[in-house]
């Protein structure tokens, strides 16, 4: 039997609860906050903070309805709750403590903004450009669209979020004036709101059409001083090896420091002993975790007339006869539009293994997969579907499809051994805004007229070292992770982002069937950033005792 490990009991009562918990809520706004005013801002916060979810809370409300569902086959009707994180800028810690209290941070990319820290993410360079700092629509270069503070309202029901929106903007804008006024503004101002919202045609699917949000990786820790009493559970049978690295079939085990700050750390070549916590700096940082927010905007139209003109023009050369535009979308995605992940279902979508959570990730890409004993799980007829196979020279799942580059599972990296790519993983908390398009490919004039795409949300505990690791090199790099051959080659083509002298360009190579390779060329961005900004979420302690103290 593995022996089990000695895991943390995390401080489930003060960590902000959409870190470790997620508040997965169809309605989400995003309110970006500007300061004006130190002394008038502190006093909110203190009226704020009772009403900051913690994942003590999230948690529960999470597991009662994950068993009212299980137990009733359906979502269980009435069951809302409404939630309230916040986060800050290195801008607003220093209007709200000092300049010497926002230095004390360690990871630079908060400390000095996303804005600056575009170029190094190949953002467009062109200043005419959407994409470009200038032009975004909150954060950027602007100093008076720069947020201060991020306010994240979340609920099951769209009319209970607005009420309590409604609230929380009232009590601002009934917040006295600074002392002098600045340039007539309030002591603290919503610079920009955005709303967010689970596709109602096809809930959890991102505008492009596919499944989104089936990736998590689990996350180590206890609730209580329960020994059992885990955070993510655990699915696999104790008696087997790989439940002290596995929470279930695909999702990995990680330590929690690697999310939130004060806690063991995932080590680059082992997956299961922990390094010691780096010691948070400031020590108030202790059960808070950096959040990247990304604004951008989706252009469906393009993405898939291209991909229905690519499909016709390959489909016509014998080695890649078999070629749709669903399939060749889904090359470029690594999973089909249902969720199905291309590795255990190469030539069709399978609607049956997307809705199985014990088998829609079970999956790597040097190894084969194998059936993994589970504990009893009560109706569950087992994962009964073709295993995935090797698949080390891409030729199943191309080395440019989106979930391989992002996380390449089981491949050595450029970092190391394969158990780097755990140090690299985040916890992804994004949502869709904007109307979905009917029809991609003949969308109407009204729907040309309104911007869609992505809220794009992440924590983690360094910003350099995964989300813009994720991003400069594996997303944006033609040969990141190394792929070990000679074909497969080219940039994430949903995510990632090429600029050379002006050009937006990428070029992919896709092997046919007789193992030739096709340049694909991509003109243009399909997806766009157009707002965003690098934030802290403190725990709720150091609201109380040091933001709002």
């Amino acid at each position: 039997m593995a022996q089990p490990l000695q895991e943390e009991v995390l401080a489930v009562n003060d960590i902000q609860g959409n870190i470790l918990a997620g508040f997965n809520k169809d309605f989400q706004t995003f309110l970006f906050l500007k300061i004006h005013d130190r002394d008038i801002t502190k006093t909110w916060l203190r009226t704020i903070i009772p009403s900051i979810a913690s994942v003590a809370e999230v948690l529960a409300f999470n597991r009662m309805f994950r068993a009212l569902r299980a137990r009733r086959g359906e979502d269980p009707r009435g069951m809302i709750a409404t939630w309230i994180n916040i986060a800050f800028t290195s801008e607003g810690i220093k209007k709200l403590t000092s300049q010497e209290e926002a230095n004390k941070f360690q990871d630079t990319p908060f400390k000095i903004g996303m804005p600056r820290r575009a170029g190094l993410l190949d953002d467009p360079a062109d200043i005419s450009s959407d994409g470009h700092p200038n032009n975004w629509v909150v954060g950027g270069n602007n100093p008076e669209k720069y947020p201060d503070i991020l306010l994240i309202v979340a609920s099951d029901d769209i009319s209970t979020l607005n009420t309590e929106l409604n609230r929380i903007k009232a009590d601002i804008q009934a917040l006295a004036k600074p002392t002098g006024e600045v340039d007539g503004k309030s002591a603290l101002e919503i610079i920009y709101e955005q709303q967010g919202m689970t596709r109602p045609d096809k809930p959890g699917h991102e505008h492009f059409g596919f499944k989104d949000g089936i990736s998590h990786p689990g996350i180590r820790g206890l609730v209580s001083n329960s020994v059992e009493d885990f955070l993510t559970p655990r699915l696999l049978d104790p008696q087997d090896q790989l439940s002290q690295r596995f929470a279930k079939p695909g999702q990995p085990l990680v330590w929690p420091g690697q999310f939130v700050l004060g806690y063991k750390r995932q080590k680059d070549n082992e997956p299961i002993d922990p390094q010691d916590p780096a010691t948070p700096c400031p020590a108030w940082a202790m059960n808070g975790s950096y959040l990247v927010v990304r604004r951008l905007r989706q252009d469906v139209p393009a993405f898939w007339n291209f991909v229905r003109t690519k499909a016709a023009e390959l489909s016509q050369k014998p080695p890649f006869s078999d070629i749709s535009p669903e399939r060749f979308a889904t090359l470029l995605v690594g999973r089909w539009p249902s969720g199905a992940p291309l590795m255990r279902s190469p030539k069709s979508d399978n609607e049956d293994l997307a809705k199985d959570s014990l088998a829609n990730n079970h999956f790597s890409y040097v190894a084969a997969s194998e059936p993994v004993p589970l504990i009893p799980i009560p109706d569950y007829p087992g994962d009964n579907f073709p295993q995935a196979p090797n698949d080390f020279s891409g030729l199943i799942c191309p080395h440019f499809a989106h979930v391989r580059k992002i996380n390449p599972r089981d491949t050595s990296t450029e970092q190391g051994g394969s158990n780097d790519t755990l140090t690299r993983l985040i916890l992804r908390r994004g949502i869709p805004f904007g109307s979905p398009i009917k029809d991609p490919v003949n969308p109407t004039a009204e729907e040309l007229q309104e911007e869609r795409g992505l809220m794009f949300l992440s924590y983690q505990t360094s910003i350099k070292n995964q989300f813009e690791f994720l991003m400069r090199v594996w997303a944006n790099q033609d040969n990141q992770p190394p792929t070990g051959v000679n074909t497969g080659g080219g940039p994430d083509p949903i995510i990632g982002q090429q600029e050379n002298a002006g050009s937006r360009a990428r070029s992919l190579k896709l092997t046919g069937s007789d193992n030739s390779t096709e340049t694909i060329k991509l003109m243009q961005d399909w997806v766009i950033p157009t707002g965003g900004g690098y934030f802290f979420a403190p725990s709720i302690s150091a609201l109380k005792d040091v933001l709002a103290g």
